[in-house]
């Protein structure tokens, strides 16, 4: 009987767990370990800054899901990797013994990257990367509709999550405009890539277009290649084209880095603690750990003039999780090994405004690359509609 523990229980993680039970006969267990005992839908969370959803709505236990299914499941964080004996520790006391293990953690935010970036009372930014920071977030919101001031909205160099921070700030201009104060709440876009829309893959399609073409029409003005000097409880300073940006309301993504027990194991992560995997999502140094979704070492196929993170949308997560389950499975003598990278991998990304937005499909054929302006509430409907599928779908156990 073999032992697979998997650990995280979002996209990449969920669909391997769910992929391998599928896989592997009943003998073998599976094992999947969260410091969270709820499923949460994370693109959901801008709303949660306005009210108009709540956690409850976004987020369900994923317990009953796992279990269901066949697979046991452990509420604790992980604090250790033992590779050479092939053990973890967690949080809670356990040390479980594995014969394979895939890390599907994602990362850890890197607040600590430019000073005065993050939460408060730390930071002098909101955040609308966890459940806690966005809820916090609503007062700063309520406090900016009742006395509104400039906006500031974008992405730290190094980061990668540009599809939340351009739906978040054209999310804010249609609420600014429902409240009839954006005239005095000006917003301006920062990112370090050399155009909007860059992504980290040097566009997709004609997403810089279409971006550009919406930052325009909403008066949201924006600075490309902006490295973020410090940020003040009334400011963001550019440091590389020493501007002062007045700000009452900031949000800017950071990068992210790998789970500290990925950065104690010699050789498992590289500089940030991304996991380096072979063409089966297998570690190039541990041939018993594999790794799917953003904890897996992607580097960009382009050079900019600021460091710029790969965009990886939950879709290719997801894939991803299930193409390494499939090749672990293999590894443990059932099925075939199959090859498929990242760059591979067909993703669909709804990027919603409230008003109009943006459809993008991505994939290794031209044919695939599709972006689409779709003007109206429309893309704001299709939003609420993938929430809700996908959330069906896991909580079925079909992902």
């Amino acid at each position: 009987m073999s032992h697979v523990v998997v650990v995280g229980s979002s996209y990449a993680g969920i669909a391997a767990a769910l992929e391998l039970r599928a896989k592997l006969p009943d003998s073998d267990k599976i094992t999947v370990v969260s410091a969270s005992e709820d499923y949460l839908f994370y693109p959901s969370l801008i709303w949660i800054v306005q009210g108009e959803r709540e956690l409850s709505d976004i987020s369900f236990p994923i317990r009953p899901v796992l279990e269901k299914a066949g697979v046991s499941f452990i509420s604790s964080r992980m604090d250790v990797i033992d590779a050479e004996n092939k053990t973890i520790s967690l949080q809670n006391g356990q040390v479980l013994p594995y014969d394979k293990l895939l890390i599907a953690t994602g990362g850890v935010w890197q607040w600590g990257t430019i000073p005065g970036l993050g939460p408060k009372p730390n930071g002098h930014t909101i955040s609308i990367l966890s459940p806690w920071a966005a809820e916090q977030a609503r007062a700063d919101w309520q406090a900016l509709l009742a006395n509104p001031g400039p906006v500031v909205i974008g992405v730290a160099p190094k980061a990668s999550l540009y599809g939340a921070a351009y739906e978040f700030a054209l999310n804010l201009d249609v609420a600014l405009r429902k409240a009839d104060v954006r005239e005095q709440a000006p917003i301006v876009f920062v990112t370090p890539e050399p155009y909007l829309g860059h992504f980290g893959h040097d566009g997709i399609g004609n997403s810089r277009h279409i971006l550009e073409e919406a930052f325009v029409n909403r008066g949201i003005a924006y600075v490309t290649e902006a490295q973020i000097d410090h940020i003040e409880a009334d400011k963001v300073v550019l440091g590389n084209r020493q501007q002062h940006l007045p700000s009452k309301f900031t949000m800017i993504v950071p990068p992210h880095r790998g789970i500290e027990p990925v950065c104690a194991v010699p050789n498992l992560g590289d500089e940030d603690g991304r996991i380096p995997v072979d063409d089966y999502y297998r570690s190039i140094h541990y041939p018993d750990i594999f790794a799917a979704g953003a904890a897996v070492q992607v580097t960009p196929k382009v050079s900019t003039l600021l460091p710029c993170g790969v965009f990886v949308p939950g879709s290719v997560s997801s894939e991803m999780g299930r193409v390494t389950a499939v090749n672990l499975a293999a590894d443990l003598g059932h099925g075939t090994h199959k090859i498929k990278p990242p760059t591979d991998i067909k993703s669909l990304y709804v990027l919603d405004s409230g008003g109009h937005g943006l459809l993008m499909s991505l994939g290794p054929q031209s044919w695939l690359n599709v972006q689409v302006n779709i003007p109206g509430p429309w893309s704001h409907w299709a939003k609420v509609i993938t929430e809700k599928y996908q959330m069906w779908q896991i909580q079925e156990g079909r992902i």
